[in-house]
Order: C-alpha cells, then sequence, then structure tokens
C-alpha cells in the first residue's frame, strides 16, 4: 500500500517557468517514491505492518517540509529568471542610444532648395525678376534690393545646400510702404484770434488714402507662393481717394504756441483760451525762422549754440538758457545778449524765437515735449 500527495495544479499565467515546474514535480514524486519503497522493504522485516504504514504515512503528515521544498524549487528558479530579466535590461540601458540622421527641412509651397554653388544665381534670378507695383494709374518699379529683402537664406550644416523662404509678411510690409508714397495726410486749416483779429495761421489741404488698404496683403500672400518661379510681378494697390481736411481753431489743441513773425508776437493758448502774449524777435531776414506746424521734440535747460553765419563765419553763443527746440535748428529760447528793445520790434535770431530771460522761462516750464507750435507771416 502506497501514499502519494496530491502535486498542486500550476496555470499557464504562473510566474514559474516550465523547466523549473517539472523539476519541482520530480522532486515531489521522487520523495513520495523513496518513501515507498523504504516502507515496502520495513514492511517485509518489521515485527508488524503498523510500521511500514506510518512511514508510508510521513509526507501526508509532514506535507509543510513537501511544501517548503516545493518553495525553495520555486524561488530559486524565479531568482534565476530575474537575475536574467535584469541583465538583459542593464545591457540594454547601457546600449548607446541610436541617433536618427538629420530630417532634411521640408521644401515646399514658399520655401526652395538650392544647391550652395547656384545659390548667388537664383537669388540674382528672383531678384531681378520684372516687378512693378501700381497705384490710383501710377505705375512704380520694385527694386531688387526690395525682392531681396523679402527673402531669407539659411544654410545646411554641410554647407552644401541653402534654403530660401520668403519671410512671413515682409511682401505685404514693403508693398504698403511703396504705396504711401502715395499716401498724403489732410492738413487742417487753423484759425487763431490774435489781437481780436482771426488769422488763418495754417492753411488747409486736402489728403489722399488708399480705397483699399488691405488689397496688398492679398496679392502678397498669393505673390509669396510664386515669386520663386522669377515670372515676374505686378501689384495693384488700388485707387486713391481724396480725404477733406477740417478747419479748426485753438481748440483742438491742448497747448498751442502760436508765432507770427511779421508782428513779432507770440501767443499762448490752452484748451482754446489765451494765456499768454510775448513780444519776440524771430529768424532775420537773411536766416529766417521756418514756417509751419510743428512739435516740440527736445528740452534743454541750458545750452551752447554754435553756427555759422551768413557770410560764412561761424558763430558761439554760450550758455543759451531755457530752450524748446521745434524745427530742426529752430528753438523757443531765452535771449540775454539782446537788449530789450529788439523783443517785438525786430527780428534779429539765425531762425530761433527768442524772449527775455524770464518770459523764457515761464515758457519753457510751461511747453511739455509734443506742444503744437505754428509758425506763420
Amino acid at each position: 500500500m502506497s501514499v502519494s500527495e496530491p502535486i498542486p495544479v500550476v496555470t499557464e499565467e504562473a510566474v514559474l517557468p516550465r523547466p523549473a515546474l517539472l523539476a519541482a514535480v520530480s522532486a515531489v514524486r521522487a520523495t513520495t517514491s523513496v518513501g515507498a519503497e523504504v516502507g515496502s522493504q520495513i514492511d517485509s522485516t518489521a515485527t508488524g505492518p503498523s510500521l511500514g504504514k506510518r512511514f508510508l504515512q510521513l509526507p501526508h503528515r509532514h506535507s509543510l517540509i513537501v511544501f517548503a521544498l516545493l518553495f525553495l524549487v520555486v524561488g530559486v528558479a524565479g531568482v534565476e529568471v530575474g537575475s536574467s530579466y535584469w541583465s538583459r535590461h542593464v545591457l540594454a540601458s547601457a546600449q548607446p542610444a541610436i541617433t536618427e540622421r538629420p530630417i532634411r527641412p521640408t521644401i515646399a509651397g514658399l520655401n526652395l532648395t538650392v544647391p550652395a554653388t547656384g545659390l548667388q544665381a537664383k537669388l540674382q534670378s528672383i531678384s531681378g525678376q520684372p516687378a512693378t507695383l501700381t497705384v490710383g494709374g501710377q505705375t512704380v518699379p520694385i527694386s531688387p534690393d526690395t525682392i531681396k529683402s523679402w527673402l531669407q537664406v539659411t544654410t545646411n550644416q554641410a554647407k552644401t545646400e541653402d534654403y530660401v523662404r520668403i519671410k512671413a509678411g515682409a511682401m505685404a510690409d514693403s508693398l504698403n510702404s511703396l504705396a504711401n508714397q502715395f499716401v498724403k495726410a489732410p492738413v487742417n486749416s487753423i484759425t487763431v484770434p490774435e489781437d481780436g483779429v482771426d488769422q488763418v495761421v495754417v492753411g488747409g489741404r486736402n489728403g489722399i488714402a488708399l480705397t483699399d488698404p488691405s488689397g496688398l496683403k492679398t496679392q502678397a500672400d498669393l505673390a509669396a507662393k510664386t515669386v520663386m518661379n522669377s515670372s515676374g510681378l505686378a501689384f495693384n494697390g488700388g485707387g486713391l481717394t481724396t480725404v477733406p481736411f477740417q478747419a479748426v481753431t485753438p481748440a483742438a489743441f491742448d497747448k498751442l504756441l502760436d508765432v507770427n513773425v511779421v508782428t513779432k508776437q507770440m501767443y499762448v493758448y490752452q484748451a482754446g483760451q489765451l494765456v499768454k502774449t510775448f513780444a519776440i524777435s524771430a529768424g532775420a531776414p537773411a536766416t529766417p525762422t521756418n514756417i509751419g506746424e510743428f512739435k516740440v521734440y527736445a528740452k534743454y535747460a541750458v545750452q551752447d549754440m554754435r553756427g555759422t553765419n551768413p557770410n560764412g563765419t561761424p558763430y558761439f553763443q554760450p550758455r543759451v538758457p531755457w530752450v524748446n527746440y521745434f524745427s530742426g535748428g529752430d528753438a523757443v529760447h531765452g535771449n540775454y545778449w539782446r537788449p530789450a528793445s529788439v523783443f517785438g520790434n525786430l527780428n534779429t535770431s539765425h531762425g530761433c524765437v527768442s524772449l527775455p530771460v524770464d518770459e523764457a522761462e515761464w515758457v519753457y516750464d510751461w511747453t511739455p515735449i509734443g506742444t503744437t507750435v505754428i509758425t506763420h507771416f
């Protein structure tokens, strides 16, 4: 009579590999076989049948030992499998990363690939193609330098190829800049009351504007797809329309300096109200003051002034106070070197509008950069 222990069923999902599983099964079977054989021998020599039976029942009674042996076999197999996996993982991570070849830039549409040896010839072909812009019936050429400004060139790492592309917005910007030479802002007429008499100090002039200011951008977007073909370009900026001027008074300005070079008076207006009147000395007949509408663009509390007299000799005037530049070298400033009798009576300057020092200080403090200055006859 032999007793064998049931063998656990291992499914396909078990972690134990098949060789290790077979080894474990064999170990259990060997244990029960040895027990059965020894039991049989004892059975034949022992004085009583109970001794062999007890020996054959050892695996059953000590199943914990059998399972311990099985667990040991499984553990050894697991260590072997884990070690193999870890070795493969470490070796794989130690391998240098596979570097892919650089992807060549996609060249299509607004881009062009040119061999390095042929770049200059291609650029000359693109920039030298006939190109014109027509605005309001007037046609002007587009220069090769302007077309070149639309292009951007990059070179590959090996310096064997060049990539030419159209810069975004560059065509539209330059076309609008060319078209704007036909555009003029209106000049409003300005009427100022001087000593109770209305004076038109600036004559009005109508302006000119494009009828379709956005049309050139649309044309530029389309032409950008074909400019590399060097087949010629023709843009139409549309028509021109008149922008009427308006008639305004000092109320149109926050602050205004109105200079009458004939009467030699300067009128100071704020929000349309006359706040001060000063006697001045403007440019002499040989060096007249610039006439027109300007804005103060620079200020100096004190400055040395140099220049050239009408006869060609140089002049130097040190430490001129309270200087407000409004047109080139013309400024409203204080004058300490002329007698008080010249102000309101004689124009003696090299184009500047001068007045007594204390009055010039008040004007300097009152006048911010950007203040409108109108000079007129």
